[in-house]
């Protein structure tokens, strides 16, 4: 991974992640995110009920975007495509982990929600460009 896709992740706690509503159409909504660079992934914390969440437990692919604050250069994104794991509650201890890592505490709405973790994937170079690193997992 370059170091710039890398600072890009490492950089962001928000990013949009799209999920596929159950007529095929799009849903994309904002989310925190965090990078966990030792298992290369990120975490999110969501309600069940939400319904981007709800997408997922019926169709787990997903894409997430992040973008660099720092348009120096021209805009930089970091894209991944993959399939969303919904965490047991015993990983949710190591996801809130990562959390703490980056924020100091986890916010209390994290308690009552579900951890969610979805890994980077392979760097597709044929799709990437200077500015832009697209990511893919495969469906499990």
């Amino acid at each position: 991974m370059s170091d710039e896709a890398r600072t890009i992740l490492q950089s962001n706690v928000l990013g949009s992640i799209a999920t596929i509503n159950e007529d095929g159409s799009p849903w994309s909504t904002p989310v925190h995110v965090f990078y966990d660079e030792a298992t290369e992934a990120v975490y999110w914390f969501s309600h069940e009920a939400t319904i981007h969440s709800i997408n997922i437990a019926r169709d787990a692919r997903v894409s997430l975007t992040l973008f660099s604050p720092n348009e120096a250069g021209g805009p930089k994104g970091v894209y991944v495509n993959g399939t969303a794991e919904k965490l047991a509650a015993s990983e949710t201890d190591a996801a809130k982990e990562v959390v703490r890592a980056r924020m100091t505490t986890v916010p209390p709405v994290f308690d009552t929600a579900t951890a969610y973790r979805l890994t980077i994937g392979a760097l597709n170079s044929d799709k990437s460009t200077r500015n832009c690193w697209y990511f893919y997992t495969e469906k499990t």
